[in-house]
């Protein structure tokens, strides 16, 4: 028998490839669709294997923190901090000697001094003495010598008066700088 097809024969060249392009885009859907099935599943296991991790260094800290012993801690803030302020005390250290050895060296001989009071504010040294000298003369060599030191900013005398005892007696401010302070006194040779 002969087989009759009433489809044209342009129409049927058209979908052998129309079938050809379906199987084409069928094969890259369906490769497309692996990849995605391979991509979702390589995501969830390494979702997987994060989430196991996490829970070890979660249980991990736990142990660490049973471990921790809080006294102990606190000894060691506790001990930092002191190793803070000792460091701190050592970085602005003021060396009074240096001061003690200036203010011998330009003091008068004919002077002595009753009573001292030393204060450090606002940067500078500030020295109240009451003192006795034998002469207004002695007195004012004395103020010289304060007075023509670099070290001293300010020399301010009050309260003059005659003792009872002879001379003169007096109050004095000196008001060093605080480099006088900060260095180590030098050895004398």
């Amino acid at each position: 028998m002969v087989d009759i097809n009433l489809i044209p024969k342009e129409y049927k060249k058209r979908g052998i490839s129309l079938a050809r392009i379906l199987s084409k885009t069928g094969g890259t859907i369906l490769g497309l669709l692996i990849l995605s099935l391979l991509v979702y599943g390589g995501l969830f296991f390494y979702q997987k294997s994060v989430k196991d991790e996490l829970k070890s260094i979660m249980q991990e800290i736990a142990n660490l923190e049973s471990k921790r012993d809080s006294v102990k801690e606190e000894l060691i803030v506790g001990a930092d901090k002191k190793l803070d302020i000792v460091e701190n005390l050592f970085k602005e250290h003021l060396y009074w000697s240096k001061l003690f050895s200036k203010i011998e060296e330009l003091i008068d001989i004919n002077v002595y001094f009753t009573e001292s009071k030393f204060s450090f504010e606002d940067e500078k040294v500030n020295i109240l003495l009451a003192g006795n000298a034998r002469s207004y003369t002695t007195l004012a060599q004395q103020m010289m010598s304060f007075k023509e030191d670099p070290l001293v900013e300010k020399v301010v005398v009050s309260d003059i008066a005659l003792s009872e005892i002879g001379g003169v007696k007096f109050n004095l401010s000196i008001t060093f700088s605080k480099k006088i302070l900060l260095s180590k006194m030098e050895e004398n040779k």
